[in-house]
Order: C-alpha cells, then sequence, then structure tokens
C-alpha cells in the first residue's frame, strides 16, 4: 500500500514538471500506458538529465525501477539522479542494493567509493573493497582502487601492501610497478623506487612517463649522472621532449651550471612560450644568483601560470619563495609558502589545499585560510567550497554582511549534489542573521539546514554538531 501511494506521489510530481512540455509529456504519456518497455523511461530520463533535471530524473527512475526491478541499468541511473539531486542517503542505499544485486559489476562500487569521499568517510570505501572475495571477477580492479585510496589517505605502507599482493596473485605489469615506484618515491624510499621504475621501464623501455620517473628518482637518490642519462634518453626517443628538456634544466641549476640550464629553457621557450615550470626554474636560477626580488617575481608568475595537476613544480615555486621571502624578511610569507608547499607535496592539490583552507579556519587562522582560498581559486575560479572557506573567514572576523554576501552568491552556483557546501553556506548566513538581530531570517535558514540534513547519511554525532553549530551552542 505505501509503495502504491508513493508511486502516486511521483506521478502526480512528473504530470506536473513535464506538463509544460509538449514533446517531453507524450513521451511520458506513453510511458505510462506502456510501462514495460524500459527504452522509453531511459530516453526522456536522458533528456532531463542533459537539462539538469535530476529531480525530475530520479522520480522517473523510481518508477522505472518499480516496473523493471532486475534491470541494472535503470539501478544505475536511479543511483546517478539521486546523486546529483543531493539525495546523497538514497542513493547510496540504491548503489549498495546494486553491489548486492551484481556483484560482477564495477560501476555501483565506484559510485559508492565516490559518494563516501564525498561524506569524508573514505574508510567506508576501504572497507567496501577489502570486502570484496578473491573469486569475485572484478577484485583485481578493487585492488588498483584500494591501493589509490591508502595512498590518498597516507598510508603508504598497506598501498604498497596492496600493490604487491595485486603483483603476487596477478603478476607484474607496466602500471603496477610504475604506481609501486611512485608509492616507494613518496615515501622517499629512493633506492625502492628506482628499483620499480626500472621493472616498469623493461616493460616498456621507450615510454618517456617511466623515463622521466626514474629520471627523477635518481636524482634524489644523489646519483646525478644517471639521471641526466635518463632525461636524456627522454630527448632520444622525443628529441623535442617538454619533460626531458625542464627536467636537464632543473638538473643543471640544481649543479650550478646555469648557462647550460638557460640554453634548455630556451629551447623549452620555443616549444611552450611563458611556460610554468621555465618560469620557476628561471626563478630559481635567480635565487640562486642572489636576485630575490626577481627569484619572487618569476615564481609568483610561474604559480598564476600552471594548473593544479602539475603538483612539483607548485611545491617548488612555494619552496624558492619560502626562501626568497626570508631573505626580504617577510616573515608572513615565508611562513604561508612553507605551510603550502608542505601541504601539496606528494598529494592531490585540491584536496590538500581545501583541507588546509578548512584546518585554518577551525584553528582560527583567518588571514591564512583566506589567502588560501584564494590560491584554490586561482587554480579553480569556480570553486564554491573556497568561496564559503572565504565567507565563513569573514563571518569569524566580524564582518557579517561581506560573509553573507559571498554565501548568497554562492549558493546560486552550488550543484545540488554538493549539499554538505550548502548547509555551510546557509550556516553562515544563519549565524551572521541571529547576531545582526534577524530571528526571521534566521528561523529560514536554520529550517533549509535542518531540511538538507535529511539527504545526508549522516553520523548521528555529524548531525548533533551542525545542529549545535546553528543554535550557536558550539
Amino acid at each position: 500500500m505505501a509503495a502504491g501511494k508513493t508511486q502516486s506521489r511521483s506521478v502526480e510530481a512528473l504530470d506536473r514538471a513535464l506538463s509544460g512540455e509538449a514533446a517531453l509529456f507524450r513521451i511520458w504519456s506513453a510511458i505510462k500506458k506502456h510501462p514495460i518497455y524500459s527504452t522509453n523511461f531511459v530516453r526522456l530520463g536522458e533528456i532531463l538529465a542533459r537539462r539538469n533535471l535530476w529531480r525530475e530524473a530520479g522520480l522517473l527512475y523510481e518508477i522505472a525501477c518499480r516496473h523493471h526491478p532486475r534491470s541494472y541499468n535503470l539501478l544505475v541511473k536511479l543511483g546517478k539522479a539521486q546523486a546529483q539531486a543531493g539525495k546523497e542517503t538514497a542513493a547510496i542505499k540504491t548503489f549498495q542494493k546494486t553491489a548486492r544485486r551484481f556483484p560482477d559489476r564495477f560501476k555501483p562500487y565506484l559510485a559508492l567509493e565516490k559518494l563516501y569521499r564525498a561524506g569524508h568517510h573514505p574508510e567506508l570505501a576501504v572497507e567496501m573493497y577489502e570486502a570484496i572475495p578473491e573469486h569475485n571477477p572484478i577484485r583485481e580492479k578493487s585492488r588498483y582502487r584500494l591501493f589509490s585510496l591508502l595512498a590518498r589517505r597516507g598510508d603508504y605502507e598497506e598501498a604498497i601492501e596492496v600493490l604487491r599482493d595485486a603483483i603476487k596473485v596477478y603478476g607484474e605489469s607496466f602500471q603496477r610497478c610504475l604506481e609501486l615506484g611512485k608509492l616507494h618515491f613518496r615515501q622517499r624510499n629512493y633506492l625502492g623506487a628506482v628499483q620499480s621504475f626500472q621493472s616498469a621501464a623493461a616493460f616498456q623501455p621507450d615510454n618517456i612517463k617511466v623515463r622521466v620517473w626514474l629520471g627523477v628518482a635518481l636524482k634524489e637518490l644523489g646519483n646525478l649522472g644517471l639521471a641526466e642519462y635518463e632525461f636524456n634518453e627522454v630527448l632520444r626517443i622525443k628529441p623535442d621532449s617538454y619533460q626531458g628538456l625542464i627536467h636537464l634544466a632543473e638538473l643543471k641549476v640544481k649543479t650550478g651550471d646555469h648557462a647550460a640550464a638557460r640554453a634548455y629553457l630556451d629551447r623549452v621557450d620555443e616549444i611552450a612560450p611563458h611556460n610554468a615550470r621555465a618560469l620557476i626554474c628561471r626563478g630559481w636560477m635567480a635565487y640562486e644568483e642572489g636576485n630575490w626580488e626577481k627569484a619572487v617575481e618569476r615564481c609568483e608568475d610561474g604559480l598564476k601560470a600552471t594548473y593544479a595537476y602539475y603538483v612539483w613544480e607548485q611545491v617548488l615555486a612555494h619552496r624558492i619563495l619560502a626562501a626568497a621571502t626570508a631573505k626580504l624578511g617577510d616573515r608572513e610569507g615565508e611562513a604561508f609558502h612553507r605551510m603550502m608547499a608542505e601541504a601539496i607535496a606528494g598529494k592531490d592539490t585540491y584536496e590538500s589545499l581545501i583541507g588546509l583552507a578548512e584546518s585554518l579556519i577551525r584553528g582560527k587562522q583567518f588571514r591564512r585560510a583566506r589567502r588560501t582560498a584564494g590560491r584554490i581559486l586561482e587554480l579553480f575560479p569556480r570553486n564554491t567550497r573556497a568561496r564559503i572557506v572565504e565567507a565563513e573567514a569573514c563571518f569569524k572576523e566580524g564582518r557579517l554582511e561581506e560573509a553573507v554576501e559571498v554565501c548568497r552568491a554562492t549558493l546560486v552556483h552550488i550543484p545540488a549534489v554538493y549539499v554538505r557546501e550548502k548547509i555551510r553556506a546557509h550556516t553562515v548566513i544563519a549565524l551572521a542573521c541571529k547576531k545582526s538581530g534577524n530571528p526571521a531570517e534566521y528561523r529560514r535558514h536554520k529550517k533549509q539546514i535542518y531540511s538538507l540534513i535529511r539527504e545526508l547519511a549522516l553520523q548521528p554525532r555529524e548531525k548533533q554538531a551542525i545542529k549545535a553549530t546553528v543554535a550557536l551552542e558550539s
């Protein structure tokens, strides 16, 4: 009876939503008349998805799954629509059901991993992958995701064990040896990294990526001659290789041969004008030559020109900037750049920086939090989570109107799937309204927060923490 009422309400909601669209309503009418044809559900659902009407798509796929309960395709589409609509709890339940019914399909596991990570519970994804039995054909794929999750959270020893176990069971491969080398490198076990990269190179001797990694590991190990040989091997494979040229330039700066470094950088400029890493390398040379102002200028220009996924060049730039600002007597600048270099070294840039910015808010370092958020916005100009960090810093500093303004402008651009960001934005507005003596607006935003909380798969403690914050109890 309850299921029948739910379906009736879903049908009525879709009737209302689609009544103004003649073409869509015709498809919907055909579905109601002949629900046995799953292709019509998929056809209408894809149109709704293209229009970002995820709530309506979710209702449609709920009805579809009642008529076609054994359809893997419809279950996956339902979970995706629920996730995109911000209905995290419902999406998790859908994908868990799909994984139970179709344990040898990998897509539901990937979707659950994404949802668990979005909810700040990566340990649930780790447990999920660890529970996949050995006889399941997707176990080999799951090993890759498991080691990636462990590495992401810094559990390098466990990640290495997972990879070694995969090599033992499934054999060596180029990718497994390469990833094992990267893990050893992150641990600063450069000898282990060299050995793993050499194993990867045995599979693909002319692979530029592994040759570069091998050269970098040899350089860190202190064997500069062999490192130079590997970078020259890259140029042998591809004479105009940017990777080969820039690494040779950096190697020459390290050994003090600035003339040779400039020659390599000039070749880089021909291939890639105004290249971020070349600018940073020139900043490094300027620092070594005692021109600290020029070092700062070049490295700042390089940071503006770089992309988020080029982690090493950002780390190098921040390290040079920390040293140069120290020489110039800028202690705050030195501390900031040291903090930034440490935060992103060997890690995902965005996850590291946004985590740092939010921890600075908790540590009441609001100026640095805003500066870190500003760096995130240089790399990701539309990032709403960084905007909320800026708003939280403004609120904590007592600039209530500015905080509210930033949050209101940001709320318009937050996709439905990022429910936690919406909760944080509404929380800032609610608390600002309460402090400025606007109880009606405070109650309105508090009501929205409670409504959004119901969509999330939160632990009881997490719910209590959010509610306590909104009530100004903590």
